[in-house]
């Protein structure tokens, strides 16, 4: 009979590099809030969402949350062999593919919050017009 020991050590390692993983993670999206609370900002002012900005937030979490992966899985493959470990592999490839395809579907929120916001609040405005009016003002009439 196997060790009981050894497999409570393995999962309690495991749980610790789980657990530094999300700490990691969880510092990484903290930085990423300013960013996301200045596409928040132009959303509510200028009733648009810059592409360009959206996609350094995914690009953030694209590259924080692939991290997390390969972390996880590399903490899983440690203890594992033959039929566990290649389920665990393909575990691992698959939620990466999960991952660029949800954030891939998630790049066509701006043009399509754009297109909806136009309809809803009229033409976009820079956010330094020329005319002296402050950005997010629409001329009434």
């Amino acid at each position: 009979m196997p060790d009981a020991g050894r497999f409570s050590e393995s999962g309690e390692q495991g749980s610790r590099a789980v657990m530094e993983a999300a700490a990691v993670l969880e510092r990484e999206l903290a930085a990423g809030l300013a960013d996301a609370g200045a596409a928040a900002q132009r959303l509510t002012t200028e009733h648009r969402v810059d592409q360009e900005e959206f996609d350094r937030l995914v690009r953030r979490v694209s590259d924080n949350t692939h991290q997390l992966i390969d972390a996880v899985g590399e903490r899983v493959l440690a203890g594992t062999t033959g039929e566990v470990s290649e389920h665990a592999r393909r575990l691992t490839a698959d939620a990466h593919d999960v991952l660029d395809l949800l954030l891939r579907l998630g790049s066509l929120a701006p043009g399509l919050a754009n297109r909806a916001l136009k309809d809803a609040f009229g033409p976009q405005r820079d956010a330094r017009p020329d005319d002296g009016a402050e950005p997010g003002h629409r001329p009434q009439g």
